[in-house]
């Protein structure tokens, strides 16, 4: 069953917090407070439209906004596609067996710190991952993952050092950065794909 919860989205402009049902989201709605555009330009939402992977078939789904309430099919396999809009106030633990499902199947773009608890530079990335996890709540999704007790995926993706910050959307890898990263220098990179 589709997800009929409000969503909950912060205005880049003046900060505010917008509650929108998920039926709303791609009708480009504004700000309550400013009349600002809640979404940017490049935004998959501005066209009211996102994509889903069926978890049977792996198949992407381009699904509108308007038919999430129809309980779509995939039109592959004609299996119910599942959706998943929650939001999040703190990076989500990302694992070896968790990693597709969380990661690769979200419709929203998805921030992956790859960690390690004893390395210097990640506890100081920290509150700045922290930080994006809360400011961009409902417009990314971030979660951390430690390579110390998992190394199937950051072996997949060739992570070679920690911290390393890798975006991704729609399964695909979209960019990364290694190494420590600014706050500022790490929100310039991010801002393009969040919704």
């Amino acid at each position: 069953m589709p997800d009929s919860t409000d969503y909950y989205i912060l205005c880049t402009h003046c900060g505010a917090k917008n509650k929108l049902p998920v039926v709303r989201l791609g009708q480009s709605p504004n700000c309550g407070k400013c009349k600002e555009q809640l979404f940017s330009e490049s935004s998959p939402l501005r066209s009211g439209t996102f994509i889903v992977s069926c978890k049977q078939c792996q198949t992407s789904n381009k699904i509108p906004f308007n038919k999430i309430g129809d309980q779509p099919i995939c039109g592959r396999c004609k299996s119910s596609l599942a959706f998943n809009f929650s939001t999040q106030t703190t990076p989500l633990l990302l694992s070896d067996q968790n990693f597709t499902d969380t990661v690769l199947r979200s419709p929203l773009p998805f921030l992956v710190n790859f960690f390690s608890p004893n390395c210097g530079p990640c506890k100081l990335l920290s509150p700045t991952i922290n930080k994006i996890a809360r400011d961009y709540q409902g417009r990314l999704k971030v979660g951390s993952f430690n390579v110390d007790l998992n190394q199937h995926v950051p072996t997949l993706y060739r992570v070679g050092g920690t911290p390393t910050l890798v975006l991704f959307q729609y399964g695909k890898e979209l960019g990364r950065l290694e190494g420590y990263q600014p706050s500022g220098a790490l929100i310039s990179w991010i801002q393009p794909h969040a919704w």
